[in-house]
């Protein structure tokens, strides 16, 4: 998006598709309290303007236009520089009716403001030096935060999170580049201004962070999205049953008849306080159907995917089967950082004694009756305890996937640059390398950007933001 600076932008920052307790418009620009000056009519009699108005102070009063009161409103000034957005900014909290909302968008919309796009505020903000663009990007993560763990990671990267380690980095090979360059410059007189030995350990110890925070994107993502646990089995093991256990409402169809689920199905559900996607899937065989072929296919996409595995057995088969059906349904999938749960279902069809049951969870199997509702807390409560346990407050994460792109694109030239180190390869193509490296880091930090850039990130914000 083309940013023009010098107009006045105006936007709601709540919702105006209903009614609420409260609304808030924000102005932003030159004449931004110009404007809402021009509207304003402050309940203290001393303040006859809003010029006069002292910065960061909140005033009562009403709206006033065309001889009609509008609302009596809540209003905060903010002077330039020292706004969200850099510039002078108004906020306007009034009574939340669609229409009153609607009605001062048109009126400041008259006296000269316009309609901001989405994010144009954050974008100003960014713009005019008041947080970069790591940050802006948080912004829009806090208010799509879905749970409490995504939350906490957008908050971390608002403060600030990785983006001074990045910084840091950049400045440093900003360095190391100019002074290969520099080499180049004097190769006739074989001047040498950085020492191989100490840039290969440099750029050692950044591989190894870049690729540690490379690492931290899929659990972060998980976290983030909702941790995908499937559940996994042959037809009729009770897998369906399962999810409706978990969800405690019928929103999987439940049928004797074998191949019932055909397709994977998805419902969000919290175990203290963190987000898990259960995924049904279809039961796991040998099908000529080519629809139920499909359905099992999608099954092992979503097994690949998971971070939890639920493979669900019917308890009165031979252990033998039991194995072997897992054995089937893992088979060429890669365990690891998966966590595997091995569940013997239809307990309340199985006669065991509590030594056989107790022999049968020291071999690491969870017992349940799905229809029953049996066994369910304890499945629970170990889907909790082999949970990750992590600070996403105090430790990096990245959970940005356009971050994620950029700092593997930026790892492959950091090991590009130490192949040629080892190799003994020219100055120059050392220097492009960490040069393209630096240049990476910046379009994460904001220093290497262009209107394509801004435009894609900020046109995902909401209005008003």
């Amino acid at each position: 998006m083309l940013i023009n600076r010098d107009d006045t932008i105006v936007a709601p920052a709540t919702n105006t598709n209903i009614s609420a307790a409260l609304g808030i418009i924000r102005l932003s620009g030159k004449q931004a309290i110009e404007i809402a000056d021009k509207v304003f009519v402050a309940q203290n009699k001393k303040l006859n303007s809003l010029q006069q108005a002292k910065a960061n102070h909140t005033y009562f009063g009403t709206i006033e236009y065309e001889g009609k009161t509008i609302d009596e409103v809540v209003l905060s000034v903010y002077f330039a520089p020292h706004s969200f957005t850099g510039e002078n900014l108004v906020e306007i909290s009034f009574h939340g009716s669609i229409y009153i909302c609607q009605t001062l968008l048109n009126m400041f919309i008259s006296f000269g403001a316009r309609m901001a796009e989405k994010g144009e505020f954050s974008e100003r903000a960014f713009l005019n030096g008041k947080i970069n663009l790591s940050q802006a990007e948080a912004i829009a993560d806090v208010i799509a935060s879905r749970n409490g763990f995504s939350l906490d990671m957008a908050m971390n990267q608002l403060r600030g999170g990785y983006n001074d380690m990045l910084l840091s980095l950049r400045e440093k090979f900003l360095k190391v580049a100019s002074l290969l360059e520099l080499e180049i410059d004097f190769s006739e007189e074989h001047e040498i201004f950085v020492d191989r030995k100490k840039l290969l350990q440099e750029l050692n110890e950044t591989q190894d962070l870049l690729a540690e925070l490379c690492d931290s994107f899929k659990q972060a993502n998980a976290f983030k999205q909702g941790i995908p646990v499937a559940i996994v089995g042959k037809p009729n093991s009770g897998k369906s049953t399962l999810m409706n256990a978990i969800l405690k409402e019928e929103r999987v169809i439940v049928s004797n008849i074998a191949g019932t689920t055909i397709d994977t199905i998805e419902e969000r559900f919290f175990i203290k306080g963190v987000e898990y996607r259960f995924i049904d899937t279809a039961g796991i065989r040998e099908s000529r159907n080519e629809i139920e072929k499909q359905g099992i296919e999608r099954s092992f996409k979503a097994i690949e995917k998971a971070m939890f595995i639920l493979v669900i057995s019917d308890i009165s088969e031979k252990e033998v089967e039991w194995e072997k059906s897992k054995q089937d349904i893992l088979k060429g999938i890669k365990l690891k950082d998966k966590k595997l749960i091995h569940i013997l279902n239809k307990e309340d069809k199985a006669k065991l004694s509590d030594k056989e049951k107790e022999d049968l969870k020291c071999k690491g199997y969870v017992i349940i009756s799905a229809k029953e509702n049996q066994g369910l807390e304890s499945l629970l409560e170990k889907i909790e305890s082999m949970t990750p346990k992590t600070d996403f407050n105090n430790k990096v994460f990245l959970s940005n996937a356009r971050h994620y792109q950029i700092i593997n694109k930026a790892l492959e030239e950091i090991k590009l640059a130490m192949q040629n180190v080892e190799a003994g390869i020219s100055s120059d193509l050392i220097a492009e390398n960490i040069r393209m490296a630096t240049n990476y880091i910046g379009e994460i930090t904001g220093e290497v950007c262009n209107e394509d850039i801004l435009g894609n990130i900020f046109s995902n914000f909401c209005i008003g933001k």
